[in-house]
C-alpha cells in the first residue's frame, strides 16, 4: 500500500503542473481578447496538416492576427476581419478541416454552427465566432483538460487501490 502511495505523489505533482499550466494558457488567451481591435485565430488546412484535423491540439499550430492579413482578393480591399471560422467538409467520406479568418459577419450568435447536406456523400459543418482563438472546435465538443486529467487520476487511483 505505501508503494502504491510513493508512486502516486510524483503523479499528482505533474498532474496539477499540467492543469496549472492549462489556466495559465487560458487566462493569455483571455487576455489577448480584451483588446477590440485584434482578431486572433488558427488558421490551417489538413489537407495539407494533419494537426489541423479534430481532435485539434491548439499548442500545436500557430495562429494569425486578422487585421495583418490582406482580404481575399474577391473582397473590398477595406473590409475588416469579422469573425473566427472552422469548417468541416465530408465528400465521399474524406474529411477535411480548414481553420482560419472570416470577413463576411455572421448573423448567428456565439459559436453556432450550420450543417448543410448536398449530394454524392458532401456534408458540410461551418462554425463561426468572433472572439480571439474561438476557432479551436464548437462549444461542447471536447473535453476540458482538467476533466480529462481528473478522470485520468481517478481511474490511477483506482488501479492502484489507494484509499
Amino acid at each position: 500500500m505505501r508503494r502504491g502511495v510513493r508512486v502516486v505523489w510524483p503523479l499528482l505533482l505533474v498532474l496539477g503542473f499540467i492543469i496549472i499550466g492549462s489556466d495559465a494558457g487560458t487566462k493569455w488567451q483571455k487576455q489577448e481578447e480584451k483588446k477590440p481591435e485584434k482578431l486572433i485565430c488558427y488558421e490551417c488546412n489538413s489537407l495539407y496538416d494533419a494537426r489541423c484535423a479534430d481532435p485539434f491540439d491548439p499548442y500545436t499550430l500557430g495562429h494569425v492576427d486578422c487585421n495583418l492579413k490582406d482580404p481575399p482578393e474577391h473582397l473590398n480591399s477595406t473590409i475588416k476581419p469579422a469573425l473566427c471560422r472552422k469548417i468541416v467538409q465530408k465528400v465521399q467520406g474524406k474529411t477535411r478541416v480548414i481553420r482560419g479568418c472570416g470577413y463576411i459577419p455572421d448573423k448567428r450568435h456565439g459559436n453556432e454552427c450550420v450543417k448543410r447536406t448536398g449530394t454524392h456523400e458532401v456534408h458540410v459543418t461551418y462554425c463561426a465566432c468572433t472572439k480571439s482563438y474561438c476557432n479551436i472546435g464548437h462549444p461542447g465538443t471536447y473535453p476540458s483538460i482538467s476533466v480529462t486529467v481528473a478522470a485520468l487520476l481517478v481511474i490511477v487511483i483506482k488501479f492502484l487501490h489507494i484509499e
